[in-house]
């Protein structure tokens, strides 16, 4: 009798003690006391009842034609009210590093993988996707054409309202990432976000076969893939079609790697005032298209 009262009590005192962590949180964070860090901003990025796009910019710095690619896809962006959210994902074998000249690496593991799924380089470059929508039987969408499919998109009745803000912590480079979103309308897939981080005004070589020389020393790359939050295909909104109304608020966390923060490592160093921050919800079905898009600025 005595030791089953010991015993009762031990287990109350276990179960007193544990703490209940509620979805979403971070996986393996580097620290436990980043877990505790909360997005304090008041400043929040909304779509509103306009559908935004999503231009995926499949580069490399060895594409001599990418960079007429890249200004159509910068001059969409310049035009339509920042509507238009670029993102350029250098994958592929022009993304390889050709010493002396091109010795910068800016491949990502998510940039490889998105490649991998959508065969973006088994149908050359500059290639992309808008929306991640198929045309004409079509997923991947070449730069010519790019003007009028996202003219088409931004056409579309939105059925994602989508809000983001963000708090960054430089004591422990550490980000903090809120994504709140709203069904505007019945969503018929199952559905995922992913949260991107990309750099802007990094000055290195660049073929570019309308100049001469081709060999570009000071090119200033845009939009820049660096890593992505959550993976490549993002975490879960919701396993399951979603009706009108619907709301959710989730949080990500992400640790910015020291050795990427360097600034004697020119090759490899991360500006962080130059990043910024795309969220995006995809449907989780095969076809992955993008509901709707959002960025801002660190």
């Amino acid at each position: 009798m005595k030791h089953s009262i010991i015993l009762a009590g031990l287990l109350s005192l276990v179960l007193i003690s544990c703490d209940v962590m509620n979805a979403p949180y971070e996986k393996k964070p580097k620290d436990p006391s980043d877990t505790l860090l909360k997005d304090t901003s008041t400043t929040i990025t909304r779509t509103g009842a306009l559908q935004n796009v999503l231009l995926e910019d499949y580069t490399g710095q060895l594409c001599g034609n990418c960079p007429e690619a890249a200004d159509i896809a910068d001059r969409l962006y310049k035009t339509n009210g920042g509507r238009v959210i670029v993102t350029a994902i250098h994958a592929g074998i022009f993304a390889k590093k050709e010493m002396p000249d091109y010795e910068h690496d800016f491949t990502t593991p998510t940039g490889d993988a998105l490649d991998a799924a959508f065969k973006i380089s088994r149908a050359g470059n500059p290639n992309g996707l808008v929306n991640r929508v198929t045309i004409n039987n079509r997923i991947i969408q070449g730069h010519p054409t790019w003007e009028t499919v996202v003219a088409q998109q931004l056409q579309r009745s939105p059925a994602l309202e989508l809000g983001m803000s963000h708090t960054y912590y430089p004591e422990t480079k550490t980000l903090v990432v809120t994504v709140r979103t709203e069904a505007l309308a019945d969503i018929d897939a199952p559905t995922n976000v992913s949260v991107w981080l990309q750099e802007n005004d990094i000055i290195a070589d660049q073929k570019d076969y309308r100049k001469t020389p081709s060999h570009i020393t000071d090119y200033n790359f845009s939009h820049v893939l660096r890593a992505s939050m959550n993976g490549t295909w993002g975490d879960t909104l919701s396993k399951a079609p979603s009706a009108k109304g619907t709301k959710s608020t989730m949080t990500f966390r992400y640790t910015f790697p020291d050795v990427k923060l360097n600034t004697a490592d020119t090759l490899n160093y991360w500006d962080v005032k130059n990043f910024e921050i795309v969220a995006f919800a995809h449907k989780a079905s095969t076809s992955k298209e993008v509901l709707q898009v959002v960025k801002q600025k660190m």
